[in-house]
């Protein structure tokens, strides 16, 4: 799919559906599903750098592809046209799966090549999704997007499903209403690498006390998810109390968060342990350590594990981070094995250079601060990530573009790595 064509040119004509074949007919929903439930952009991590491109030209191609999708996503004739098209093709298919079951499989009177049962029930599937995911963006304009990640050796698998919504009259600050490539990312390394995270105690900690884990704009909520079903099946965390607080401030943010905890979390399913909580909180960095007021209960203890991905886009908010942490980072303890930290994914977007360098301005790097100080909140260590920002649909066009990525490990000063 090289070429940004509307469903009316790209889509086989209604009418000779049945002489297309199966791969035809999937390469058609997998660009309906590209179309109307794009993927998170810069969420593929990768290890090797693609030649790169000026990055004028990058941020021309990228801007006139975004432009031209969004014309046609958002033409309604034309997403009627695709229900329209998917209805016609899911009577194709069943016209197809009655032949099959009544043991007529030669089909010759009705498709070029012959389908499989396989292929018809795949089809169906795709097909049927993508009719709800049409709807639904022509009711709301919300998408749903089903995540799942997978540790190296395969023995860990974890999946969560998410409701994004839009954005509130275009405001910035309903921004953790959609899905964020730093979270994918972050989520990722975490399932990949629980012991690198603090999340793994089969060595270490092995205190009784409940284990706080914090997430700071949390958006949609996807690393927060992920890190609850992922202590569920640690088995260093099956006699352990645990509790997962994931934060945001936004009004309409903060209450589709809660649904997308409630919907992988139903109370009438036994998803997690009774000694594992997942709670969300209203948390506004800016005023959070100047209020006087007493803290809710679910922010008033110290936590062990902060989490925080793609939530530095103005220039105060390392600041107000930093504020924040030192009131709510677990202080250094003989008592506890495993220091706590905070971990940061942030892209490195042209337009906000300056927001991503207040990282390393606000918090010092461990080894320049006076280890006779007082402690403070330092970078213990620091990594850079390379994600291919295209995804199927965009493949071909040639924008030869990265995204990149910072991951921080800021931890108390007087902690060792």
């Amino acid at each position: 799919m090289t070429v940004i064509c509307p469903p009316t040119i790209y889509l086989p004509p209604i009418a000779k559906i049945a002489s297309f074949s199966a791969a035809q007919l999937l390469d058609a929903l997998t660009y309906l599903r590209s179309l109307y439930q794009p993927e998170v952009r810069g969420s593929h991590r990768k290890h090797v750098r693609a030649p790169e491109v000026k990055e004028t030209r990058k941020f021309h191609l990228r801007h006139e592809f975004d432009s031209e999708v969004h014309v046609i996503r958002s033409d309604a004739f034309e997403r009627s046209y695709a229900m329209r098209w998917l209805t016609a093709l899911i009577a194709q298919l069943e016209v197809w799966q009655e032949l099959l079951h009544s043991k007529d499989t030669s089909l010759d009177n009705v498709a070029k090549p012959e389908p499989t049962f396989a292929h018809t029930e795949a089809l169906f599937q795709q097909a049927a999704s993508l009719i709800a995911i049409c709807a639904g963006f022509a009711a709301t304009g919300t998408i749903t997007r089903n995540f799942t990640f997978g540790s190296i050796d395969g023995q860990r698998r974890v999946a969560a499903q998410l409701t994004e919504i839009p954005l509130d009259n275009d405001d910035y600050g309903s921004v953790g209403a959609q899905t964020w490539g730093g979270s994918c990312v972050l989520a990722e390394m975490i399932v990949e690498d629980p012991g690198r995270f603090g999340l793994d105690l089969s060595f270490g900690d092995a205190e009784s006390r409940r284990f706080n884990i914090l997430e700071l704009g949390a958006g949609t909520g996807l690393v927060s998810l992920v890190v609850a079903k992922l202590l569920h099946i640690l088995p260093s965390f099956d006699n352990r109390e645990v509790s997962v607080v994931a934060t945001d401030f936004y009004p309409s943010v903060l209450a589709n968060l809660g649904s997308n905890i409630s919907a992988n979390f139903p109370p009438t399913n036994d998803v997690i342990p009774s000694t594992h909580s997942i709670t969300t909180h209203f948390l506004d960095w800016s005023s959070f350590s100047t209020t006087a007021s007493p803290r809710p209960s679910s922010l008033s203890y110290p936590f062990d594990v902060v989490f925080g991905a793609d939530i530095i886009y103005e220039p105060d908010h390392a600041v107000w981070i930093k504020d924040c942490l030192k009131q709510l980072l677990r202080r250094p303890s003989e008592r506890t094995l495993s220091p706590a930290a905070f971990h940061l994914v942030i892209p490195l977007r042209p337009t906000h250079t300056f927001e991503s360098s207040t990282v390393e301005s606000v918090f010092l790097k461990a080894c320049d601060v006076d280890p006779n100080g007082d402690a403070d909140l330092v970078i213990l260590s620091k990594e850079s990530i390379t994600c291919d920002a295209h995804n199927d649909y965009t493949r071909g066009r040639d924008l030869g573009e990265d995204v990149e990525y910072t991951y921080y490990k800021i931890g108390w000063s007087d902690t060792q790595i």
